[in-house]
């Protein structure tokens, strides 16, 4: 008995023992499922935060697309210049970007790297779409744009951002709007590196006097007609509705066809049918219609009407505003007068024109639909393209189409770099610049070329300064004594100090022939390096005036072939063509005159048989009225067939 009650509580105790040992066990396990699922937990914790970080910077950049992309289809829309088109392209682009960061941000895979490089790849596209951006933010461009068909508001900005000067030249167009450019004088795609003006053609609407080509208008409705001038802007057009038994409302006469300019008078004559059909008219409304639409029907109806002008805000320019009577009422055939008020378009008042940029002016003009006509001119007080003057002041009353000058300003004056005198006197002359000249010697400076100009090279002219200018006349040289020197000695005289030579002969009774009688320039007097001198060598001594054909002066009492004038005419006579028949020419002083003109005069009645063919030429080194090429001439036998060509110096 005891034996069993010791073997049950063995028992008992030993599952006492297995039963705390299982649940000790038990606990274990549970404190490594619970550590395992820590581990889990903090596992996947670390890789969402992981994916987060590896993400943000997608994200980040996907949101920078979305604005880029919303801020560029704004400054679209802000931009006057952008299309319908343009605009439709970019708010399908716009579109697109939103669809696709949207979806782009809700991507749930791990690598993002393709959102990444697709995204990249749409933002340089919207760059790159994205004309007229630079414009809109100012930023200068580093070629010339293609303006045709480009408002001239825009071509204005565009210079300004780049500092470029715009000058600018109307011209009509029937194609081109107007103020829009029609063509530059500076290629698209030219680099503004080196760039400081460019011109452009502007349009002032169709051409006035332009030729067309006029049908015949006969049996043409009068709706016909109608279109037909307007769509031509035909603009003295003249309707008169006559009795006929032709068809009612057609031409049946017209005064001309073919080639006719825009403002010439065509006539045209309709027929309102065998009897008028009517006494009375209801008048329609006139606001909105053109000046001849109005005037065709007063015509078509045998109304009397007038027309006055005035200022409107609502109509344009010549066309209908007002009435006195109104329309729906009824008018008897040349009864009543229907007078019309015809628009000059809105009152313009001129703002201060002198205190506006050259593209406000050109922008308010624009606007206000007046013409512009540029100058410039160099002022020290008023900065660069800041309007000098204007023809019209400020609060002047206006019409469109009025043409308003403008001196604009191209700042202080700097003294450029010339590359030579005639460079400089272009500049000046273009620019109303005062300048003097002076001369003086040089050694080092050639003769004609600029010594210096009292202001350097930088700096600032004022208004009514004077530039003087200093211009060398050479190497100074003094003029030897040739007087009774043979021709040689003389010669070599001249060619020892630089002077060149020019030889005529004269008949001396106190010189020996072949010596020095005179000289152009005086001995001793100071000259250029370079300068012809004319001497005169004798002839030797005069012959009897019974030899003619060898007389330095030819015998005028008788022609030289032996014919004697009737009627004691001493008048000389033309010799006949014959080569063989020859005088001999001298140029001698006498012949000679400050006056170029008549040294020729003087020439030709020495030597009347002869033909001379006088032609003037500048020689600074000669006086006026000498004969450049005169030893081609001098003591040479001439025949009375050929001509001969005369040099005469006309400084």
């Amino acid at each position: 008995m005891s034996k069993n009650n010791s073997s049950k509580k063995k028992n008992n105790n030993r599952e006492k023992f297995d039963i705390e040992k299982a649940v000790m066990e038990d606990n274990t396990n549970n404190s490594k499922v619970s550590v395992l699922i820590d581990e889990d937990l903090r596992s996947n914790k670390e890789k969402n935060v992981k994916k987060k970080v590896r993400h943000i910077f997608v994200h980040t950049f996907l949101i920078i697309l979305l604005l880029c992309s919303l801020v560029f289809f704004g400054l679209k829309i802000y931009n006057k210049e952008t299309t319908a088109t343009d605009l439709i392209n970019n708010l399908i682009l716009t579109v697109f970007t939103i669809i696709f960061v949207a979806v782009s941000i809700n991507y749930q895979k791990k690598n993002k790297s393709i959102i990444f490089v697709c995204g990249l790849l749409l933002f340089s596209y919207l760059i790159l779409n994205f004309h007229g951006l630079d414009k809109i933010i100012n930023i200068p461009s580093r070629s010339v744009e293609d303006f045709s068909g480009k408002s001239l508001t825009y071509v204005m900005k565009w210079a300004e951002a780049n500092n470029i000067t715009v000058k600018q030249e109307f011209e009509f167009s029937d194609m081109v709007s107007e103020y829009k450019v029609i063509s530059q004088n500076i290629s698209s795609g030219t680099k503004i590196k080196d760039l400081d003006e460019i011109t452009i053609s502007v349009s002032e609407g169709p051409n006035p006097s332009k030729e067309i080509i006029i049908p015949s208008m006969i049996s043409w409705d009068t709706k016909r007609v109608v279109n037909f001038v307007k769509d031509n802007y035909l603009s003295n057009v003249e309707v008169e509705f006559v009795e006929s038994d032709k068809a009612k409302d057609t031409v049946i006469e017209q005064n001309t066809s073919g080639s006719l300019k825009r403002d010439d008078e065509l006539k045209l004559k309709f027929s309102y049918g065998e009897e008028l059909g009517f006494d009375e008219v209801t008048l329609i409304d006139f606001t909105g219609m053109s000046k001849f639409e109005i005037e065709f029907f007063m015509k078509q109806h045998q109304l009397k009407y007038s027309f006055d002008e005035d200022f409107s805000n609502k109509e344009k320019r010549g066309y209908g505003m007002k009435q006195n009577i109104e329309a729906g009422k009824k008018v008897k055939v040349n009864d009543r007068e229907v007078k019309v008020t015809i628009s000059k378009g809105p009152e313009i008042k001129v703002p201060n024109l002198e205190g506006m940029t050259i593209t406000e002016v050109t922008e308010w003009a624009i606007k206000n639909k007046v013409k512009l006509e540029f100058s410039d001119k160099y002022d020290d007080s008023v900065s660069e393209n800041a309007v000098i003057s204007t023809n019209y002041s400020k609060g002047k009353i206006i019409e469109q189409g009025t043409v308003i000058k403008i001196v604009l300003s191209r700042g202080k004056l700097k003294m450029p770099k010339f590359k030579s005198f005639n460079e400089f006197r272009e500049w000046a002359d273009k620019y109303e610049i005062k300048y003097e000249e002076k001369h003086e010697f040089n050694d080092s400076v050639a003769a004609g070329e600029v010594i210096s100009y009292s202001y350097k090279t930088g700096d600032t002219i004022k208004n009514d300064d004077t530039i003087i200018v200093k211009i060398s006349d050479g190497k100074k040289c003094e003029v030897p004594n040739l007087k009774g020197l043979t021709k040689k000695e003389a010669i070599s005289k001249l060619e020892k100090v630089n002077l060149k030579y020019n030889f005529v002969y004269k008949a001396s009774n106190e010189i020996s022939k072949d010596k020095v009688i005179s000289q152009s320039i005086s001995a001793g007097s100071e000259v250029s390096s370079g300068t012809t001198i004319t001497v005169t060598l004798s002839n030797g001594k005069k012959e009897s005036s019974s030899n003619s054909s060898t007389s330095n002066k030819p015998n005028n009492s008788g022609n030289s072939n032996g014919n004697n004038n009737s009627g004691g005419d001493n008048r000389p006579v033309t010799p006949s063509c014959d080569k063989n028949k020859t005088t001999k020419v001298y140029i001698y002083d006498e012949l000679l005159s400050s006056t170029p003109s008549t040294t020729c005069s003087k020439l030709k009645s020495a030597y009347p048989g002869i033909k001379f063919s006088c032609s003037y030429v500048k020689n600074p080194g000669l006086s006026n009225g000498m004969i450049e090429n005169a030893n081609s001439l001098d003591a040479k036998d001439l025949n009375y067939c050929d001509s001969y060509s005369v040099l005469i110096v006309s400084n």
